[in-house]
């Protein structure tokens, strides 16, 4: 079973967003927000990453830091935050 994770960026880093709820609007990840780790603050999900529950771990590229799509897969070491960070 995957896990999904919303992320955001915090002072210029990526964040896991935690506790993250749907503001009630389409679907699409800019609809969720959540509170950052590192500031504490509430931030709208930028990306929703799709983290499979046995990923492989390999070293993040260019596929992983340029990924794009509506729904977006990832089984980095990065665990998710490089995902999309630079489409």
């Amino acid at each position: 079973m995957a896990r999904i994770k919303w992320l955001a960026t915090c002072n210029g880093e990526p964040v896991e967003l935690l506790n993250v709820c749907h503001n009630g609007q389409y679907g699409r990840a800019k609809d969720f927000t959540g509170i950052c780790p590192a500031c504490n603050q509430k931030h709208a999900a930028e990306r929703m990453i799709e983290y499979k529950s046995n990923p492989s771990k390999h070293k993040c590229d260019a596929r992983c830091e340029h990924a794009a799509g509506k729904t977006m897969r990832c089984e980095c070491s990065c665990g998710g935050l490089n995902h999309g960070r630079l489409a």
